[in-house]
Order: structure tokens, then C-alpha cells, then sequence
């Protein structure tokens, strides 16, 4: 996926991302029928003029109505969820001294860095790992630089899985990293969230 100002190029994405992504909703609060996740296309929408992100998943929404039916709703449903809350300590990052949007990024295989996110935003990004809405309730309101790096994680865990023949707890990993590293906890809790249902899409679009 590319985006240029004005413009959105999509290459081999699941009809559900493309859903997704247009209503810029995480994938743990979308509830599609499965074959939203099979079926993949090339997606080339273009502005008439420039148009910032908010702007392009307008777009896409309609291209999503027009060329495959698309029909959605949103209603809450109590699902679990974890929070995002401070650990004993303290945060172990601070705030960002650089001007931009925020961006996610990556310095190489289990790392994640974050630029200029707000903690709503950093929540939002480690739901997809975790398959579960994550809320933030740390109360912090700045925006902030994130680094995290699960590399040394994995490599015990997997060594002491493959010796006693079990499969590599991703969870934990991604739990002792977030406190280790940024000084952050996850808490499972139950709460009312917004899921967009899908009601309606056609397997085959409209020709160009």
C-alpha cells in the first residue's frame, strides 16, 4: 500500500483491509463475513486534487460503495479488551522533539518504532498483534517517539520452546517487552467498543 498526497495505490490487499483501512478501524473491531479476508485486489484511487489522509479514506469509502455494494454499521459491543496503563516506575520514553505526522516504522525483524504517536494511537497499533481492542488509559497527552525491540524475546522463548517441544508464547513476549522497554502495562478488562459491521458486499466489483 502507497500513499502520495491525493492518491492511494492498494496492490494484492484483502477486500477486508481495504475495509479497514477506509474506515480506519482496527482489525479486532470488524466483524465481516470470512471471505472479506480471501478475496484480494488492486486498488488505484486518484483525487482530483491533493488530499490528505482523512481526506483519501473518504474516498475509498465511497469507491467501496460504488464498485462492491459495500454496506456498513457501526454499534457497540462489550468486548474483551486490555488497557494501556503506566507501570510502577514510570514511562521509559518521552516526548517527541521533532515536527511531522505520526509514523510507524520498523529497525529490523520483531522491532517496532513510533514517531510522534500519541498513546491512543501507539494502542491502536499493538491491537493487530494482539487480536483484541487495546484502549489507552495512561493519561498521557503528548505525542511521543516509541522503540521497541522483541528480537532477544523471541530468540529465549523460541530455544526454550523447541527444547521442551512447546509453540512460542507471543503474548508474553509482547507483555514483558512493553513494561521492560517502555515502562507500560496491559490490563485484560471487558468494555463497550465500536465494531463496524459489515452488512453487505458483492464478491465481484463493477468493471472499471
Amino acid at each position: 500500500m502507497q500513499l502520495v498526497p491525493g492518491s492511494v495505490c492498494m496492490r494484492n490487499e484483502s477486500l477486508l483491509f481495504c475495509v479497514q483501512w477506509a474506515y480506519d478501524m482496527p482489525p479486532a473491531q470488524v466483524s465481516a463475513p470470512d471471505w472479506l479476508g480471501d478475496s484480494r485486489f488492486d486498488i488505484v484511487a486518484k483525487a482530483a486534487e491533493a488530499a490528505d489522509e482523512s481526506r483519501l479514506r473518504l474516498m475509498l469509502r465511497t469507491l467501496l460503495a460504488d464498485r462492491f455494494g459495500l454496506r456498513v454499521h457501526t454499534e457497540q459491543r462489550e468486548l474483551p479488551v486490555y488497557e494501556l496503563t503506566i507501570a510502577k516506575g514510570g514511562p521509559k520514553f518521552r516526548e517527541s522533539t521533532t515536527d511531522g505526522p505520526p509514523a510507524f516504522g520498523n529497525a529490523g525483524k520483531g522491532s517496532l518504532t513510533a514517531d510522534r504517536v500519541s498513546m491512543g494511537e501507539f494502542a491502536e497499533k499493538i491491537s493487530e498483534p494482539l487480536g483484541r481492542p487495546v484502549i489507552d488509559a495512561t493519561g498521557l497527552q503528548g505525542r511521543y517517539d516509541l522503540r521497541i525491540d522483541v528480537s532477544a524475546y523471541m530468540a529465549d522463548t523460541q530455544a526454550n520452546a523447541a527444547e521442551g517441544g512447546q509453540q512460542m508464547d507471543v503474548m508474553s513476549i509482547l507483555f514483558n517487552a512493553l513494561q521492560a522497554q517502555l515502562g507500560v502495562r496491559l490490563e485484560p478488562r471487558r468494555n463497550a467498543v465500536d465494531v463496524l459491521i459489515v452488512d453487505h458486499a458483492e464478491k465481484t466489483p463493477t468493471e472499471n
